[in-house]
């Protein structure tokens, strides 16, 4: 297609969706756009601490050589207490007070943390090392700042180190080191806290199998491989203490192992790190045996609770349900089933976050007092595929229409697998599966504006669940009308032959509703475009979340299919008016790319500038290398676009073996 100036304007989306005909009258799958976009600031996934300095890592060289574990032991050192005040030998007032930052470890914390993690010496790994107390609160506090804020499953006003799971720690602190970029001790502490958590599981087998058959030998068990020599006590101080917590029959007990898993498989899926490459599908079995061995999927919600009761049952019902999306976030970067239906999660949706994060008992109680009885995930689910879906009085918290719209992408997924296999069809959703699910994304949008923490940005006071859904929902439309799952080998982490096999997928065949999935994913490129690619790119944290990396990634798949269908086609006038209004959009965004400082060397077709600028808004330094892997795949995907024909498998030309 040529490069003439369009005639239309960039200007608000909303107003190109108002202008957009609607040649399809009532048709039930119409899906309505009125969501406007709003200028942004790109706020950082993982921000800044202004509350804590830089603080420097200690530790002996001479000691590292000789002991395997690094240990500091002095109680008190004059760096600790300097503050953000002017520097003085006198002891600070400030250092002595309590401190106001649950994650930050003091000195005695520090200790605790460290005997507790002597009592696994055995399972850590080679050159393990504890850095200062100042880089412990660091690397949690960071965890608390980016990580949590998007799976929020602990309860930040009481959370307290010394009563932490040293494993769960462990793992928080590997999130932190990633997010500071600390690699290196990033994946020390994932190794430590798998360690940990491999013994746990080990040992509740153990338990488990005792209970089952208490008459049998026991010395198939206490010959069972990797045990410990018998001078090891505090293992079997270890094995007693988990048996008395398991004699108190409380599922509370269960929750820690279980987000301990959770955070290790994040960190093993997203770092995308050669030392731990093949830990995250492992670790997802792991975790889903635990659950269902442990019944965790049916909690009984409290009806009368005090705060702290009802913290622990609501941390229950959230770390279940964080559970249950992230074996989602498996099936869309893998393409493999999920462990846990969505006809088995019997929970009711969380609380709204103001409920969550509130401070003390009294601010609980009139924030509930405020709140609607939260809905039961089995009930809202059903109403979304109902034509009064919109009318539905019930309101769910923001993380709880998070929940349901990757349920929704789990459906459609189903549908999907089931749809290949219908003899003599053409492997397609038939119509009134589309239908329904339309129906159903219609119904969780309207859910989405009535939910008052619900925010267009990153940068909601209730944090950026909210936003994230979108990104989901984006994924919802695309997947409905594109099988995009098989054709993107996320799974071979390998940019080259993630381009290759976009590149070798079939032509998509251009309707209303693959035009609508383009829409949104024009929607999705034209909020970074507005606030400025060089900026997005060089504040990599833009994907704001991991879900727009990876929505990004398939909004390009499909805006790109989209553009090698229509653009042969735009020169005859063979499009409809929604294609050819599309077109002049996507036109209009690339220009105001370029003008805007973010253009470059892109050449001259549509098709590859598009991509290109997918690709510069995914090539900054990301905390998460899967992040950069996606950039570098798409930036891989427009090379191809440029060398060769617009059409997958062109005789002769293999991408595969174009220089990288």
């Amino acid at each position: 297609m040529p490069w003439a100036r369009s005639t239309s304007n960039f200007s608000d989306f909303a107003l190109f969706i108002d202008s957009m005909s609607t040649p399809y009258g009532n048709n039930p799958s119409m899906i309505c756009f009125d969501q406007p976009i709003l200028n942004l600031s790109p706020t950082p996934l993982f921000g800044a601490l202004n509350s804590q300095p830089s603080q420097a890592q200690w530790q002996d060289p001479a000691a590292v050589s000789s002991d395997p574990v690094m240990v500091r032991t002095s109680e008190s050192h004059l760096f600790d207490e300097f503050t953000s005040t002017f520097p003085s030998f006198k002891p600070s007032q400030s250092a002595k007070s309590t401190r106001q930052e649950p994650w930050k470890f003091t000195q005695q914390d520090w200790n605790h943390f460290w005997a507790e993690i002597q009592v696994f010496m055995p399972v850590l790994p080679p050159g393990f090392f504890l850095p200062s107390r100042h880089t412990m609160t660091r690397y949690v506090a960071t965890y608390f700042s980016g990580f949590h804020r998007h799976l929020p499953f602990l309860h930040l006003p009481t959370f307290s180190p010394t009563k932490c799971p040293v494993d769960l720690l462990l793992a928080m602190a590997s999130i932190g080191a990633q997010s500071a970029f600390d690699h290196n001790n990033a994946v020390m502490f994932f190794k430590a806290s798998f360690g940990i958590v491999q013994e746990r599981l080990r040992y509740r087998k153990a338990e488990r199998c005792e209970r089952a058959f208490p008459t049998e030998d026991r010395l198939s068990t206490e010959s069972q491989p990797n045990e410990f020599p018998p001078e090891r006590s505090h293992i079997q101080e270890l094995q007693a203490g988990l048996t008395v917590n398991q004699n108190r029959n409380d599922r509370f007990d269960m929750v820690p192992l279980a987000q301990t898993l959770l955070v290790l498989m994040a960190m093993a899926t997203w770092g995308n790190s050669k030392a731990i490459f093949n830990e995250a599908v492992g670790l997802r079995n792991s975790l889903a045996c635990y659950i269902r061995e442990e019944r965790l999927l049916d909690p009984q919600a409290p009806e009368d609770t005090t705060w702290h009761l009802w913290i622990q049952a609501e941390g229950f019902k959230r770390t279940i349900a964080i559970i249950f999306c992230f074996f989602i976030f498996h099936t869309i970067v893998y393409d493999t089933p999920p462990p846990i239906l969505n006809s088995e999660l019997k929970i009711h949706l969380p609380s709204r976050e103001k409920d969550w994060e509130t401070q003390s008992e009294i601010e609980w109680q009139k924030a509930r007092q405020e709140s609607e009885p939260e809905p039961h995930f089995q009930s809202s689910f059903s109403l979304l595929f109902s034509k009064q879906g919109d009318e539905d009085p019930e309101e769910c918290s923001s993380l709880g229409g998070y929940i349901l719209i990757l349920a929704l992408i789990q459906h459609i997924y189903f549908l999907r697998e089931t749809s290949k296999y219908n003899f003599g069809s053409d492997r397609s959703l038939s119509p009134t599966d589309v239908t329904n699910v339309e129906q159903a994304l219609r119904n969780w949008q309207s859910k989405w504006y009535r939910d008052p923490e619900s925010f267009l940005g990153p940068g909601s006071p209730q944090g950026p669940i909210s936003f994230n859904s979108t990104a989901l929902l984006r994924m919802a439309y695309i997947r409905l009308n594109v099988d995009v799952g098989p054709w993107r080998a996320l799974d071979t982490h390998n940019p080259r032959e993630i381009a290759t096999s976009i590149y070798r997928s079939p032509h998509l065949t251009s309707n209303h509703r693959l035009t609508r999935a383009v829409l949104y994913s024009a929607h999705a490129l034209s909020i970074p475009i507005k606030i400025g690619v060089n900026i997005v790119a060089r504040n990599q944290a833009f994907a704001w979340s991991l879900q727009h990396s990876l929505c990004a990634l398939e909004c390009a798949f499909v805006i790109s299919k989209w553009l090698i269908d229509v653009q042969p086609r735009a020169s005859g006038a063979a499009l409809n008016e929604d294609e050819a209004r599309l077109l002049v959009y996507i036109t209009d965004m690339v220009t105001e790319a370029d003008a805007g400082g973010g253009g470059g060397p892109y050449g001259s077709d549509l098709c590859t500038r598009v991509i290109k600028i997918w690709a510069k808004l995914l090539s900054g330094d990301a905390v998460w290398d899967v992040v950069r892997m996606i950039g570098k795949a798409l930036d891989a995907y427009g090379q191809i676009l440029e060398q060769g024909p617009a059409m997958p498998c062109r005789e002769g030309f293999d991408p595969a073996r174009m220089p990288t």
